[in-house]
């Protein structure tokens, strides 16, 4: 990894491990490793951490809330970057207020973040460049699933994708067929092994590649936290939702 950046791409879980990978990125993305960890195993969780201070990245991108929902807006039991993703036609799971009943999986995605911060880790905000002149890693909060319809409709955009598709679920073969050319018309490269877990935390690292090189946005308000999506705020589609 000499002269490479290090991003990491966590998929959260309860009921079953997480995964996260390892990607090198330059101009090119090059998965150097994988690790799981199952919350429901005493010490795992901890394990994982030290995996991801080991190759002291420079951003880690994780699928799971990141904040309790501060009811910021008026009218709306959703947060700022959840009811924006839902205008654009990628709706979300609803994130608990504070002391609400927290599903495990998001519980778990906190518990991350929480652990990934005291580990000098800052959430990741707009306009800054991490790891340069000091700055600390980068912390995103992600979605895998508009990750891949952004990327879709960015190739669409620029003739390399046909008009006419859609994202198939990812629980499909062709929903899984889908998501492995997106990530090679990226420019990820990785032994091929993918299930929806591993390809949901490629979509993670990708949008923190993409973060690393100012082709990301972040959607919200950062009181409670931003969103990040991999393409420019500028090159943002109004709806994903097939015309």
């Amino acid at each position: 990894m000499k002269g490479e950046q290090v991003v990491v791409g966590i998929d959260v879980a309860a009921a079953r491990p997480c995964t996260a990978v390892a990607v090198g990125v330059g101009r090119a993305a090059r998965v150097v490793e994988w690790r799981e960890a199952d919350d429901r195993h005493r010490g795992e969780t901890r394990g994982l951490i030290e995996w991801i201070a080991s190759l002291s990245p420079t951003a880690v991108a994780i699928d799971a809330p990141q904040s309790f929902n501060r009811h910021l807006l008026e009218r709306s039991r959703l947060r700022v970057c959840d009811a924006d993703l839902r205008h654009r036609g990628l709706p979300l799971y609803q994130v608990p207020a504070k002391g609400a009943d927290v599903p495990s999986w998001i519980a778990v995605g906190f518990k991350y973040f929480r652990h990934l911060k005291k580990r000098g880790f800052e959430t990741a905000s707009e306009g800054v460049l991490p790891g340069a002149f000091g700055q600390a890693a980068a912390l995103l909060e992600v979605y895998p699933h508009a990750a891949f319809a952004t990327l879709l409709a960015e190739f669409q955009a620029a003739g390399q994708w046909p008009a006419d598709r859609v994202l198939p679920k990812k629980t499909t073969r062709e929903g899984a067929r889908v998501r492995v050319e997106l990530l090679r018309m990226v420019g990820v490269d990785w032994d091929l092994y993918f299930d929806h877990d591993s390809l949901d935390a490629l979509g993670a690292a990708v949008t923190g590649w993409r973060f690393l090189q100012g082709r990301a946005c972040g959607l919200g308000d950062p009181r409670e936290g931003l969103l990040w999506l991999p393409v420019p705020r500028a090159e943002l589609r109004d709806t994903y939702v097939p015309g």
